[in-house]
C-alpha cells in the first residue's frame, strides 16, 4: 500500500514542477552554475522525453563535474523518483535543500513524506515544519502537510500508550496451508473460511499434477478449552459452494439462513476480474443454489466486494469502485424492505469514506458499531482498523476510532470480525508466524473499543394443523421506543433470530399477528450464565404459539411469572399483560376469563388461594389498561387441573400457569 502513495507523491511531483508537462528547473541559489550547464540541459531533455538511461548518463556527469551543482541535484531527484530509487531521490534533494531552501520549496514536502515512507516521521516533522515557513509554497499541498502532520503526532501518540494486543492461533484451526476470509456466524456456532492448499483433480487421470486450490470451507466450535475457543479442523462446503466460481469473504445472518459473499470472474475479452455480490438461503438442511444480488447492489461497470450484513439481514454493507464516490473504494450500504426488495446503494459519506480508499467493513451485530479498513484516516500508515457508530434515530455521525498500536501498525491491517458478546476479536495474518503463511487469529478486545452488548434471540412459530391464516407473522417490539420489526421465518421449521441490544432486551416482546389467531407472546428475560457468577447468557430462547381462536377453548399465557407464593408481578409479566389488553383492545367482542393454576407442592387450600389471587390480578391489571371489566372475568383452580406431572421440576413448571378461556366471539 505504501506504493500506492509514493506513485502519488511522483505525480504530484511531477505536476508541481511541470510546464506543459515538462520538468523545469528551479531558482538557483548563488551566482555560481545559475545558468544550465550543457550536461543539465542534456540530462533535463532526456528526462522530459522519458529516457531514463541517458538521463542518468548526463545528470551523473554534471555532478562529476560539481558535486553541489543544485540543477543536477534536483534532475537526479527527479530521475530517482521516476525509475523508482526513492532513497536516491530523498538523499538527493536532501543536499540541495541544505544548499538552498527555496530552488524548489515543495522539496521540503516530498523529503518529509519520503521520510515518512522509510518510518522516521520525526525527521519527517522538521522538514514539515520547514515547508509551512516559506511564503512561496503550494498552497494546494497544505490539507496533504496537515494529515501528515496529524499522522505523526498520532504515531508518536499511539507508541507512547499502546493498547492490550495478544492474538492467539484459532485452535484446530490453522493448518500448514493458508486460511484467511474468516467470517464467524453470529452464534459463534461455525466459522466459515477460505483455505489454500494443495491438491490433485481427481477428474486429471492419475498423472494429475498438484495445484493450487482455493476452497470455501466451514469447521464447527467445539467449545473452550483454557479460556480459548476451540474449532474443527473444518472441511470444504459442498455444492452449490466450490464448483466454478472464485467464492469466499462470506457474512451470514443470526439465523444462519442467509449468506450473502463476494465471487470473482475474469471476463474472457478484456482479462479483468469483476467482484460482485451473490447470496444463497438455508433450507431443509441445505444451502439452495447461488444466486447474485440484485442490479441496484451490483453493477456492470464496478466492482462490489467484501459484504456484511446485519444480524437481521435488513442492512448490507459492501466496498465498491463505483462512480461518484469521495476516493477509490468506498463503504455503501442497501437497505431490504418488509418485501425483500433491496433499496439503491448509498454512500456512506464523508464520515466514513475519504478521497483515498475504505474496505473490509464488518457491522457487528449491535447494527450500530461498525468496523473498517482505511488508508485515508489519520493512522499509523497504510491501512488501520476504525470503529465508528452508525448514527440511530436521526443522529449524527461521529468520528471514527483508530483501534491504535499493536492493532494497527506501519503495514496493512485489513479485515475484522467481532463476537457477538463483544470480547474477542478475529482476524487473518500471515506476519504473526511467517513459515506458517496466513493463519486465523483472536484477541481479547479491549473495553474503550468494544461494541454495544446484545443478545441472540431464537425461536421457533408453532403453527397448529388447524390454524386457518397460512401466513402468520412474528413481530418484535420495543415497548419504550415503539420500533417493530417483523422477523423472517424459516420457510421449513418457522424458526425465527434476531438480534437486540442487552440493556433493551427487557422492555422488548415477540408476538404473533394472524387473522383470528389466538394471542401469543413473551417478553425477553435475561438467563444467569451458569459459567460467570452475576453475568447474564448473550442467547435467549423462546417458543410462541400460532392457535386459532375458538370459544371454550383455553389459550396458555406461559410468560406470566409471579414471585414465590405471592401474586406479585415482574416488570416483564407486566409488561406481557399490557400486549394482551392491547390484543383485546383489537376484538372488541371478545370476552374472556382468565385462569390460575399451581402445581401440588405445598397445601391444596393454600395453592387455590393463591391461583384465585393470581387471577385476580393478572385480570385487573387488564382492566386497568383500558378494557371494560365486562369482558373479563377470572377465576383460580389451584392444583386440580395438572398439564403435566408433578413429579419433576419441568412438569410442575408448566403446571403453574395462566390461561385465558374464550367465553364469547
Amino acid at each position: 500500500m505504501r506504493r500506492l502513495l509514493l506513485l502519488l507523491i511522483v505525480l504530484a511531483s511531477t505536476s508541481l514542477s511541470a510546464q506543459l508537462g515538462e520538468i523545469a528547473l528551479g531558482n538557483y541559489c548563488g551566482d555560481d552554475h545559475a545558468s544550465a550547464s550543457r550536461q543539465i540541459q542534456k540530462g533535463l531533455q532526456a528526462l522530459n522525453k522519458g529516457d531514463y538511461p541517458n538521463a542518468q548518463v548526463y545528470i551523473g556527469a554534471a555532478l562529476r563535474q560539481n558535486e553541489a551543482d543544485q540543477h543536477a541535484l534536483y534532475l537526479r531527484g527527479e530521475w530517482a523518483m521516476r525509475t523508482g530509487k526513492f532513497p536516491i531521490a530523498e538523499g538527493s534533494w536532501k543536499r540541495l535543500v541544505k544548499r538552498c531552501p527555496g530552488y524548489k520549496p515543495d522539496l521540503l514536502f516530498f523529503i518529509a513524506t519520503l521520510a515518512i515512507e522509510a518510518g522516521r516521521p520525526e525527521e519527517a516533522e522538521g522538514y514539515l515544519e520547514q515547508w509551512f515557513l516559506r511564503d512561496d509554497r503550494e498552497l494546494g499541498y497544505e490539507k496533504e502537510a496537515e494529515n501528515l502532520l496529524a499522522e505523526i503526532n498520532l504515531k508518536e501518540t499511539f507508541f507512547a500508550n499502546p493498547v492490550p494486543f495478544d492474538p492467539k492461533p484459532a485452535r484446530n484451526l490453522n493448518t500448514r496451508w493458508d486460511e484467511y476470509l474468516a467470517a464467524l456466524t453470529p452464534d459463534g456456532s461455525s466459522i466459515y473460511f477460505t483455505r489454500r492448499s494443495r491438491k490433485k483433480n481427481k477428474y486429471d487421470g492419475p498423472g494429475a499434477q498438484l495445484r493450487n486450490v482455493e476452497e470455501f470451507s466451514i469447521a464447527a466450535t467445539i467449545g473452550v478449552h483454557q479460556g480459548m475457543p476451540s474449532f474443527e479442523e473444518g472441511t470444504a462446503l459442498e455444492s452449490p459452494f466450490n464448483t466454478q466460481y472464485n467464492e469466499g469473504g462470506p457474512s451470514i445472518t443470526a439465523d444462519n439462513r442467509f449468506m450473502v459473499f463476494t465471487i470473482c470472474e475474469r471476463n474472457p475479452k478484456t482479462r479483468v476480474q469483476n467482484c460482485d455480490l451473490y447470496y444463497t438461503t438455508f433450507e431443509y438442511g441445505y444451502w439452495n443454489s447461488i444466486r447474485p444480488m440484485p442490479e441496484e447492489v451490483n453493477r456492470p461497470d464496478s466492482w462490489e466486494s467484501q459484504p456484511s450484513i446485519s444480524p437481521n439481514g435488513d442492512v448490507l454493507y459492501f466496498t465498491s469502485d463505483r462512480k461518484g464516490g469521495y476516493g477509490g473504494l468506498d463503504l455503501y450500504s442497501s437497505t431490504r424492505d418488509a418485501l425483500g426488495n433491496w433499496g439503491t446503494p448509498e454512500n456512506l459519506g464523508p464520515a466514513v469514506n475519504t478521497k483515498k480508499n475504505e474496505k473490509s467493513p464488518f457491522i457487528h451485530p449491535d447494527s450500530e458499531s461498525l468496523y473498517f479498513a482505511s488508508d485515508g484516516h489519520p493512522g499509523m500508515g497504510g491501512y488501520d482498523l476504525f470503529k465508528i457508530q452508525i448514527p440511530q434515530r436521526n443522529a449524527l455521525w461521529g468520528k471514527p476510532m483508530n483501534l491504535g498500536y499493536p492493532i494497527n501498525t506501519e503495514s496493512d491491517e485489513i479485515g475484522l470480525m467481532v463476537t457477538l458478546d463483544g470480547q474477542k476479536a478475529y482476524f487473518a495474518s500471515n506476519k504473526i508466524n511467517q513459515s506458517n503463511g496466513w493463519d486465523i487469529y483472536f484477541f481479547d478486545l479491549y473495553e474503550a473499543v468494544q461494541p454495544e452488548e446484545v443478545v441472540l434471540v431464537k425461536g421457533q412459530l408453532k403453527i397448529d394443523q388447524f390454524a386457518s391464516d397460512d401466513s402468520p407473522k412474528v413481530i418484535l417490539k420495543n415497548s419504550v421506543t415503539g420500533e417493530s420489526q417483523q422477523l423472517q421465518l424459516s420457510n421449513d421449521d418457522n424458526s425465527f433470530a434476531a438480534v437486540v441490544k442487552k440493556e433493551e432486551a427487557e422492555q422488548v416482546l415477540l408476538q404473533v399477528e394472524a387473522k383470528k389467531a389466538a394471542f401469543s407472546a413473551a417478553p425477553l428475560r435475561l438467563v444467569p450464565n451458569a459459567a460467570i457468577d452475576g453475568a447474564f447468557s448473550n442467547e435467549i430462547l423462546v417458543e410462541l404459539d400460532h392457535k386459532e381462536l375458538e370459544s371454550g377453548e383455553a389459550y396458555p399465557i406461559p410468560h406470566i411469572l409471579f414471585e414465590t407464593a405471592s401474586d406479585r408481578l415482574d416488570a416483564q409479566s407486566e409488561l406481557l399483560i399490557a400486549s394482551f389488553a392491547e390484543y383485546l383492545l383489537g376484538a372488541p367482542s371478545l370476552r374472556v376469563q382468565i385462569q390460575g393454576h399451581t402445581d401440588n407442592v405445598g397445601d391444596a387450600d393454600k395453592n387455590l388461594d393463591l391461583s384465585q389471587r393470581r387471577a385476580k390480578r393478572v385480570a385487573e391489571t387488564i382492566i386497568n389498561h383500558g378494557i371494560s371489566a365486562n369482558r373479563i372475568t377470572h377465576r383460580g383452580y389451584g392444583e386440580s387441573r395438572p398439564v403435566a406431572t408433578n413429579d419433576s421440576e419441568a412438569g410442575r413448571a408448566q403446571n403453574r400457569r395462566t390461561v385465558f378461556v374464550v367465553t364469547a366471539l
